[in-house]
């Protein structure tokens, strides 16, 4: 069994999407996790897959040659051929790809991991060849794994002195994953088989897509079997052609190989979960370079469930003896679960996270927004009637103070700071998602305690905050 490899399909969607999430964040959230030490890790590091054959656009010719890059408008329909419910929807234009590499919006090491998984081209030669549109956005969404089915692996493993279960439960769990689809727009004219073999080659670390319908894992799809599937180390995938889009839809099993049949399985109901994010995201905009909005309570279950994954993966077919096997799986738990109490605060001050990046108009803009909730609109609404803005130290001596006044009391679980941060890290990777959608306002006593440690704000930079219509923006200008 080995780990699933989310971070390169986060950079194959990123660099496909022109920007990276991670790359910039929330002003005050940015600032104060910057300085966050590494999570702790009872359940042993992610592993480092193996990089993947060069030349994976060898099928896909010579790079195209420029075309106007333009925006056009989303279509209508287009979010709702996501699946609904997903824990972040997320989205970004390819015409701005060439400023977000150049302002460093896409760091180097995602932008080597996208590369080198085309056989180490360009990302312009790579997006040529492929044969992508882009005057239009990539789409995507992420859908949590159960937390609660996942929890069962991770307790009946712990349990088992010998390990002797191990791979019976987690093969019972087989289906456990994590899923995603991507919205790839293609240009006129260019054939989506051959951008999804490129695609779904890199996604698959190497794997080879088998076509449609002739390949045996196809069969489960029926009359709905995609262009072609690929099961490899980590992953399986199922590229369709939808319109004047390519379908990509992935599945990141949680302790199985991609290899799993029950792992392609998973993909065949998904095939059929439409409807976007619906009431949710109400400021998700799909015009902007990137935009990203994320729900805390299903970010959490997943970053739960991934975590009690990594926690198995420690203990199978390891030789530690019963007592100290029952620990591992306690701790690696109990650290996962963190997640869960930032996700679900007793005191909900924020949801609804949104961020949007604008680097196709002049000046470049870097908004974060959230939904105000009953128990903190009120005083948001008088604090921030008017924009409040702050450069330099005073962000974080001024304006964060003030934000910290405004929502009040951050509730049961966040009123120590050390203990706060402590939650934090043990919570890992999945903090920093939970805490975006909407938890930092209760965070903001752990972020004063550190500000020692938190370099300052460039001066030139000028953080403002205002509240709009029942939420609280936050921008760069």
């Amino acid at each position: 069994m080995r780990s699933p490899d989310l971070l390169r399909l986060s950079a194959v969607a990123v660099l496909l999407a022109a920007c990276a999430p991670a790359a910039e964040k929330p002003p005050v959230l940015a600032d104060a996790t910057a300085a966050t030490p590494a999570p702790t890790v009872a359940a042993g590091a992610e592993k480092a897959p193996p990089s993947p054959a060069p030349s994976a656009l060898a099928v896909a010719g010579a790079t195209a040659p420029a075309v106007d890059v333009a925006p056009l408008p989303v279509a209508p329909d287009a979010l709702a051929k996501l699946p609904p419910g997903a824990a972040a929807y997320f989205s970004g234009r390819l015409a701005a790809f060439s400023k977000a590499v150049a302002t460093g919006v896409v760091p180097q090491e995602i932008l080597r991991d996208f590369t080198r998984g085309f056989g180490a081209r360009t990302p312009d030669e790579i997006m040529g060849a492929l044969g992508l549109d882009p005057r239009r956005p990539v789409l995507g969404a992420m859908v949590a794994a159960s937390e609660k089915s996942a929890r069962l692996v991770v307790d009946a493993v712990g349990k088992d002195g010998s390990g002797a279960s191990a791979a019976k439960v987690m093969h019972a769990h087989a289906k456990d994953a994590t899923l995603v689809r991507l919205l790839v727009p293609l240009a006129n004219g260019k054939s989506p088989a051959v951008a999804a073999a490129a695609l779904v080659k890199a996604i698959a670390h190497g794997t080879e897509m088998s076509a449609c319908p002739g390949a045996a894992a196809c069969a489960g799809f029926g009359a709905d079997a995609p262009l072609g599937v690929a099961q490899g180390p980590y992953v399986a995938v199922a590229a369709y052609a939808d319109g004047a889009d390519l379908r990509v839809d992935v599945a990141m099993p949680l302790f199985v190989e991609g290899t799993d049949p029950a792992v392609i399985a998973t993909l065949v109901p998904f095939h059929a979960s439409r409807g976007g994010p619906g009431d949710r995201c109400s400021r998700f905009d799909p015009s902007a370079t990137l935009s990203i909005c994320v729900e805390a309570v299903a970010f959490g279950d997943d970053a739960a469930a991934r975590g009690y994954g990594k926690t198995v993966e420690a203990l199978a077919g390891a030789a530690v003896d019963a007592s100290m096997r029952s620990k591992i799986a306690r701790v690696g738990a109990e650290e996962s679960r963190r997640n869960l109490e930032l996700a679900s605060p007793a005191r909900r001050l924020a949801e609804d996270g949104t961020l949007v990046i604008d680097l196709q108009s002049q000046p470049n803009t870097l908004i974060g927004t959230w939904a105000l909730t009953k128990a903190s609109r009120p005083a948001v609404e008088k604090a921030f009637a008017t924009e409040r803005c702050a450069a330099g130290e005073a962000v974080l001596g001024e304006l964060l103070p003030a934000l910290r006044a405004a929502f009040g009391d951050p509730g049961p679980g966040f009123t120590d700071p050390k203990k706060t941060l402590v939650s934090f890290k043990e919570a890992g990777w999945g903090a920093f998602g939970v805490t975006f959608a909407g938890t930092w306002p209760n965070l903001i006593d752990a972020f004063l305690a550190m500000k020692g440690q938190i370099p300052s704000a460039p001066s030139a930079v000028r953080v403002c905050a205002r509240a709009d219509a029942g939420r609280l923006v936050l921008g760069v200008k």
